[in-house]
């Protein structure tokens, strides 16, 4: 639904939205913050409840605080710094949630590729026959922009190859999701290793998922986080999520095998 047409239909008697929380992992992002809360506020002008954006530092040092704080005084909108090692986007993410005032979440990254005009798509898709609502790059009408370059597109791609037998989604490695934090899994038992958060929360807490095609735009402006490392720690994150299953079909076999008593 278009944001122009949310006062109206909300006017001609549609139950009122949940206030939402935003929340936005960041890391030497100081460039993009000014347009990212630009866009978000535009996005969220005709919204007909209240909103907040919580951004969570993974100790930047690169003004980005300053640059919030000025703009903290014209939207509801505050930076958490996180100074605990190691810098994580996951812990970020958790944190953000952990500090919301509200219980209904979306989650998105500082960058830009995920549009923040599309939030209000996602939160009007999460209802209550689903747990989280994803914006899925791989679903009809949605669009990855040709500048991310075949490189990314095709590791992402294998990625979302690997991932997808753990949950029944499209693109579980999305980081762009709407969600209720009455359905989460316990933040206490989630350990989310990298930047595949949404991924944790599906797998951990069998979520019922529901995608929202969006456009997926290239970073903006700054350099991408994505390197060597963060492909391990994506490598190990799918090894913790699968050890479990794997585990339960090696039992089973092994019931299975077991010898029936002798007559």
């Amino acid at each position: 639904m278009g944001q122009q047409n949310l006062r109206v239909f909300y006017d001609q008697g549609f139950p009122m939205p949940d206030p939402v929380s935003i929340v936005v992992p960041t890391f030497r992002e100081a460039a993009n913050i000014p347009s990212l809360l630009r866009r978000v506020a535009a996005a969220l002008s005709e919204w007909p409840t209240e909103w907040e954006l919580i951004l969570v530092d993974d100790d930047s040092n690169d003004g980005s605080e300053t640059v919030v704080a000025e703009w903290g005084c014209r939207l509801p909108v505050r930076m958490e710094i996180r100074r605990d090692a190691p810098r994580d986007l996951s812990r970020s993410v958790l944190l953000g949630m952990r500090l919301a005032r509200f219980d209904r979440l979306v989650v998105m990254d500082a960058d830009l590729s995920h549009p923040p005009e599309q939030i209000p798509d996602l939160l009007a898709a999460l209802e209550p026959d689903c747990d989280i609502v994803v914006g899925s790059r791989y679903v009809s009408d949605a669009r990855v922009d040709p500048a991310w370059g075949w490189s990314r597109a095709f590791l992402s791609r294998v990625g979302t190859l690997m991932a997808r037998p753990l949950v029944n989604c499209r693109d579980p490695l999305s980081g762009f999701f709407a969600i209720d934090r009455r359905t989460l899994p316990d933040l206490d038992e989630v350990h989310p290793l990298g930047y595949k958060i949404a991924l944790e929360l599906m797998a951990r807490g069998k979520l019922r998922v529901r995608e929202v095609p969006i456009r997926f735009d290239p970073r903006s402006r700054g350099q991408s986080k994505l390197n060597w490392r963060t492909h391990v720690h994506f490598l190990r994150h799918l090894c913790r999520l699968y050890a479990p299953r794997v585990g339960e079909t090696v039992r089973k076999t092994r019931l299975d095998e077991k010898p029936g008593d002798a007559p």
